[in-house]
């Protein structure tokens, strides 16, 4: 039988996972536009930002679920950011 912590931690990984991935619409949606000006740049930067601190923050205490849940995340950021910043004011 799992314990509530063994529970707890895989569930934390499965969410930090679809968060991460729920970045992949709006990437999408800026490459399929081929335009980034509704996007705030600033907002995703200030995630990504909060993102780097509880990743290494994760790595400290070494919790992996909190680790892969962040790098998922901090992917997700990247392309956003990456997106907007490749079709900016196009």
């Amino acid at each position: 039988m799992m314990t509530f912590d063994t529970i707890l931690s895989r569930l934390v990984s499965v969410v930090g996972i679809a968060t991460g991935a729920a970045y992949i619409p709006q990437a999408s949606r800026i490459w399929k536009r081929r335009s980034s000006d509704d996007v705030s740049i600033v907002t995703y930067t200030l995630f990504l930002g909060g993102q780097l601190i509880y990743l290494v923050y994760g790595i400290r205490i070494q919790q992996w679920p909190l680790i892969i849940g962040m790098a998922a995340n901090i992917a997700g950021s990247i392309a956003v950011i990456g997106s907007a910043l490749r079709f900016r004011g196009r």
